[in-house]
């Protein structure tokens, strides 16, 4: 007579341990996109939100001390510099002026972007450019950011 009592403990004990391994190894990788992509992606479009603003008021407030032409000479220069944080999300990002989406080529929108999340916000210049022409970018890498405005 054969007794075969111990084998089924184990064997139900590997089984066992080889549903949850596999139960645990979805949980883990579904872990990633729920507890850090999601929350990253948020905080990401909340930051770029508030840099877009912070650039947007400069621009505006550089665009209102700037003189109208004739006024004290014939051309003029206005520059100041402003400060972006290194990393959002630990990601570095982008800022571009353009004409975005938007078919009106006089209302230029300030484009806040990361390639590495791909997150973008877009927070427009109201018309600003229909009076001065307003481009270019800036990387939150970069040393010094600078808006600069040159009428003649």
């Amino acid at each position: 007579m054969s007794d075969d009592t111990g084998v089924t403990s184990i064997v139900e004990y590997i089984v066992t341990f080889i549903i949850a391994s596999i139960l645990f190894s979805i949980v883990l990788l579904m872990a990633n996109s729920m507890f850090i992509d999601g929350p990253q992606r948020t905080v990401s479009k909340v930051q770029f939100t508030d840099i877009g603003n912070d650039l947007t008021a400069k621009v505006v407030d550089t665009y209102l001390i700037a003189p109208e032409p004739g006024e004290y000479s014939t051309t003029f220069d206005v520059s100041t510099t402003f400060d972006m944080p290194l990393t959002v999300a630990s990601n570095s990002y982008m800022a571009d002026i353009g004409s975005g989406n938007n078919p009106n080529q006089d209302d230029r929108e300030i484009d806040v972007y990361s390639p590495s999340n791909g997150v973008s916000i877009n927070m427009t210049l109201n018309g600003i450019s229909s009076t001065i022409p307003v481009n270019g970018s800036t990387s939150s890498l970069s040393g010094t950011h600078r808006i600069y405005y040159q009428r003649k």
